[in-house]
């Protein structure tokens, strides 16, 4: 039975809650399924993993309720191709920085004659191998999530076109690209990043297209949610375990020191 998809739930109003998944483990991706989040991230633009990889975290997901989504590489056309054939439930696209690269990343997306999408989908996992083509590019339009990763000064100068594009979902911020773009790396208090975080969000916001981000510095997850955000993407696997494992060594040290003085 196929779960609702994440786009579904957007458009029902939900606030949707997620993690990355970096580790490429398909063990922890269960773990991080299991613990109850909406979807998870497979980040292809910093984790160490394939394409054929990224398949079995989709299944570690899936299996658990958790609804997968892939972070391509970049907005070539050969890695958004490979990304949607194998069949995640969106994708997010990193660093658009001008309005002519979201048109090229809708195109991208969509079979001719309406974009430029090489078209093979009876061979695809996104068809369920061929059992699913009929109606496939209706199901792409109602229920894939597309989503362009704002990151950029060139981009929050051009964020009300790039917001208005048609067939970009979601604008997703990146906080820590973007502060550095725009000659303050870290300085989230400064007047030029708070300046450029709104124009994102108003412009977000005011084109009807969803809008996520993930926590950092003073914007919390319930903070961004109460700016409107509707996807919110938490911890990744790797610093969820780095933070347990050293939190785990320094209770074991306390322990150790305690015995050692009584």
């Amino acid at each position: 039975m196929k779960h609702p998809s994440i786009k579904s739930k957007l458009r029902a109003g939900e606030k949707l809650n997620g993690c990355w998944i970096e580790s490429f483990s398909p063990i922890a991706t269960e773990i991080m399924a299991l613990s109850g989040y909406d979807t998870g991230m497979i980040d292809l633009e910093h984790g160490a993993g394939s394409f054929l990889d990224a398949i079995s975290m989709m299944q570690a997901l899936d299996a658990n309720g958790c609804r997968p989504m892939i972070r391509a590489t970049s907005a070539d056309h050969a890695i958004l191709k490979r990304v949607l054939d194998i069949g995640p439930q969106g994708m997010m696209v990193p660093n658009i920085r001008n309005v002519e690269e979201a048109h090229n990343v809708v195109a991208g997306c969509r079979y001719g004659p309406r974009g430029v999408r090489g078209a093979a989908p009876v061979l695809l996992r996104a068809t369920d191998y061929g059992k699913r083509v009929d109606g496939y590019e209706q199901r792409m339009d109602e229920d894939f999530l597309l989503i362009g990763q704002i990151e950029s000064k060139e981009a929050v100068d051009q964020i009300d076109a790039i917001a208005a594009v048609d067939g970009l979902d979601m604008l997703f911020i990146g906080p820590i690209d973007l502060s550095a773009s725009l000659g303050a790396l870290g300085q989230f208090d400064s007047d030029t990043f708070i300046d450029a975080f709104d124009r994102i969000e108003k412009a977000t916001l005011d084109a009807g297209k969803f809008l996520g981000c993930i926590p950092f510095a003073a914007w919390s997850s319930e903070r961004l949610f109460r700016n409107g955000h509707h996807l919110v993407l938490s911890g990744s696997d790797t610093v969820l375990l780095r933070g347990a494992a050293e939190q785990d060594v320094q209770d074991l040290q306390k322990a150790r020191d305690a015995a050692s003085r009584s």
